[in-house]
């Protein structure tokens, strides 16, 4: 959401009024309005970036009844590619070339004292997400349908490691 190329190049612009200021301020939020209007018309009704958004594009999205995710890992976007069955986009200027991913229920969770963003229903069903909560942290283990096999008997041992340590008085 970021084509503003004064910050990617550095550029300083020098004017003789503010209102050459609001000119070309008036002008950058039009490019960032053209650039929502291209995303809109992929027909989404969740976008995931990496970067921030800022509130007039997040207000573009909202009125357009889009959820806008920001500051999402790029591993966890890719993993999201994968499991929805959609691929990442890095321009959105031809929405027919653009293969999107789908999931039956996006909801925000809490796991202790960390939210987290829940995809669940994706098209794929190859994933599934095991949370293993220990006294201070939590860890979030993204492990293909095949990890069945060799999860269960460590979860096994662990339901075992856990009866003798209660034995033994811990």
């Amino acid at each position: 959401m970021d084509t503003d190329k004064v910050k990617i190049y550095g550029a300083r612009v020098r004017v003789d009024s503010m209102s050459k200021v609001a000119e070309i301020e008036g002008a950058e939020k039009e490019k960032m309005r053209e650039k929502v209007q291209k995303i809109i018309a992929h027909g989404i009704n969740c976008f995931v970036n990496r970067q921030l958004i800022y509130n007039f594009p997040e207000e573009l999205f909202a009125d357009a009844g889009i959820l806008a995710i920001e500051h999402a890992d790029f591993d966890g976007i890719e993993r999201l590619a994968l499991v929805t069955g959609g691929e990442i986009a890095s321009t959105f200027d031809d929405p027919e070339s653009v293969k999107l991913g789908h999931c039956k229920l996006i909801e925000e969770i809490m796991i202790g004292v960390d939210k987290l963003i829940h995809f669940s229903g994706v098209e794929m069903g190859q994933a599934c997400t095991i949370v293993l909560r220990g006294a201070r942290y939590g860890i979030v283990l993204f492990l293909p349908c095949l990890a069945k096999f060799f999860l269960l008997p460590s979860l096994f041992m662990l339901r075992a490691a856990r009866y003798i340590i209660k034995f033994l008085g811990h």
